[in-house]
């Protein structure tokens, strides 16, 4: 039985590249000759799975494939399986997702039914989208890179379709929403990994998810960061609203909230960072607007690092790892607060530069838009109204009560004005020699900026710190004294 495993697989593996290359001699394009290889080969895995099941020998196949995959790519010696569009490796990472696959199924038996729909999904899901999004050149619209809108709609279709089938026939007990958030899942991945790692996301992705909604019913609490966590990513990264150290900053704080509050945390993120990277363009782009008459002040880059994800979400961090291990209810008012404090800080600034007037209360004189602590009446609106937002998605999730929901909101809004009096008073503040603009960046212009107010110590990110834990000790105080 194991050596007609080898045979056949092997066997099946070879007649897959040699139908690819008749239909390449055929005159088959081979951006269709390499999809054939890659739709068929996902059959390798029924194969093993009829013959050796989760064993040594699947493996063993498996490293025999790549290691030949490997082979072929840096050497190039079958062209109907390259690329023209691209030199990425995709076939030999689609052979790696298996063989790291099989290896986990060494110690884990029970993930080799997972690990299947992982299979099908990349092999009949990718391999489909891109035969379809190739194949129809007509009222077809790219919707991200190269990826065109029936593509995507065929992987959708063939990766929800693949658990179904999985679970009828093998009896995975996988209800038909989870199916559908496995085949959300490996679309998305598929859409936004780019350069052949799909193959390796969507494979390993797909089994891991698959694996969770067949062993743990409780799963479905995290369904909002499982599916949407990819997506955000790509996005940021793609839109340059995060560096790559502000994006691993971002993914901790993700997890952590995640796993502590489930759906609910994560929401409450995906609302505070949306809406501040959707401000941040509006902002950026009436910043290039006006530069030059010098309305507005300048300050750090819209690209946010690692510092100012700290600086914006450690408050946020910190509640949810004690939430983890206390369960303290206290912690959730902590965590909605210093979200809706962020939130409104950066509603506020965003929008804030759209005002007529901006006045500096604390100084008691006008300032330029954008200037730290500068408040405007459209500015203190719309931060007060952020953090309602904030504290009405917990309400929502009823995580927090109504009157609770009313401390939310103030302390957040409280957060944003402390905000303002830290940025008018405290906040160091440099003027540029050169156009003589109030900035808070140390050189701008080619040239060092001289400080004119404020303490060095004390930039933006310093008052983002401390105006979060401000509001979170206002919104604890104010429990403490209505409970």
């Amino acid at each position: 039985m194991i050596l007609w495993g080898y045979v056949f697989s092997l066997g099946y593996a070879l007649a897959c590249i040699l139908l690819a290359a008749l239909l390449y001699k055929l005159g088959v394009p081979k951006r269709f000759t390499r999809k054939v290889v890659h739709i068929l080969v996902g059959f390798e895995w029924a194969i093993l799975y009829h013959f050796v099941g989760a064993s040594v020998h699947f493996l063993a196949v498996c490293i025999i494939c790549l290691l030949a995959l490997y082979l072929e790519y840096r050497m190039r010696l079958l062209p109907m399986m390259s690329s023209d569009s691209d030199n990425a490796p995709g076939t030999v990472y689609y052979a790696l997702a298996m063989t790291v696959m099989a290896a986990i199924t060494l110690v884990l038996p029970e993930m080799i039914l997972p690990f299947g729909i992982g299979v099908f999904c990349t092999s009949f899901g990718d391999g489909l989208a891109g035969v379809v999004g190739q194949g129809i050149t007509k009222c077809n619209p790219k919707i991200l890179g190269n990826k065109t809108l029936f593509g995507t709609l065929a992987n959708f279709a063939v990766s929800l379709a693949t658990p179904i089938i999985f679970s009828s026939i093998f009896g995975m007990g996988l209800e038909l929403w989870q199916c559908i958030i496995i085949a959300l899942f490996s679309t998305e991945l598929e859409l936004f990994v780019g350069y052949g790692l799909d193959n390796i996301a969507v494979t390993l992705g797909v089994s891991g998810l698959s694996y969770l909604f067949m062993t743990l019913p409780t799963v479905g609490n995290y369904v909002l960061p499982i599916i949407l966590t990819p997506v955000i990513v790509a996005l940021a990264y793609r839109k340059n609203a995060l560096t790559v150290g502000g994006i691993f900053g971002a993914l901790f704080l993700d997890l952590a909230t995640s796993l502590a509050f489930g759906n609910f945390g994560f929401l409450l993120i995906c609302i505070f960072f949306g809406g501040s990277v959707f401000i941040d363009k509006f902002k950026k782009r009436y910043k290039e607007k006006h530069s030059e008459s010098g309305e507005v002040a300048e300050k750090r880059g819209e690209c946010r690092d690692i510092v100012q994800v700290a600086a914006n979400g450690f408050v946020a961090l910190l509640a949810a790892l004690l939430y983890m291990q206390s369960l303290s209810h206290i912690l959730v008012i902590v965590f909605c607060t210093a979200i809706a404090e962020a939130f409104a800080d950066t509603t506020a600034s965003g929008v804030g530069v759209f005002s007529g007037n901006v006045y500096d209360p604390f100084r008691m004189r006008r300032c330029e838009k954008g200037e730290s602590g500068g408040m405007s009446p459209l500015g203190t609106l719309s931060s007060l109204v952020a953090s309602f937002i904030i504290a009405l998605t917990a309400y929502l999730f009823g995580r927090i009560s109504p009157l609770e929901l009313i401390i939310v909101t103030l302390s957040g809004f409280l957060g944003a004005v402390f905000d303002s009096m830290l940025g008018s008073l405290l906040q160091v503040k440099y003027r540029c020699p050169v156009c003589k603009r109030t900035v808070e960046v140390e050189e701008h212009c080619g040239t060092a900026t001289e400080r004119i107010s404020g303490i060095s110590a004390v930039n933006n990110d310093t008052v983002n710190f401390l105006s979060t834990v401000f509001s979170s000790l206002v919104a604890i105080i104010l429990l403490l004294i209505f409970r």
